[in-house]
């Protein structure tokens, strides 16, 4: 998902809905975002996940069977990102995932 969509998203959903939470954290070479609100089904979180692509995937262990796994060093672009979006609804004090596309 680029940027600007996801800006527009945020934009609707603080317009439009109480928002309870917004964060933002980075883990590693990833960025989450997270925001909270009361939507029409109760309360809704949406998680955005970005992270540099992955250009190349190199072995640095062999794998033997049943001895030892393969280890891989990945390589991440300067410049190209991925993102993902996860929707989730609150019901009885758990997160239970729904569809993300209905918000995108």
């Amino acid at each position: 998902m680029i940027d600007e969509r996801w800006e527009e998203i945020l934009d609707k959903i603080e317009t439009t809905f109480d928002v309870v939470d917004h964060t933002h954290t980075k883990d590693g070479v990833e960025k989450i975002e997270s925001i909270i609100f009361d939507g029409p089904v109760g309360k809704v979180k949406l998680i955005r996940i970005t992270r540099p692509a992955i250009i190349d995937k190199k072995i640095i262990g062999a794998h033997r069977k049943s001895k030892s796994k393969a280890q891989y060093e990945y390589i991440y672009s300067d410049t190209e990102k991925v993102s993902r979006v996860s929707a989730f609804k609150e019901v009885n004090g758990q997160w239970e995932d729904i569809e993300a596309d209905n918000f995108i």
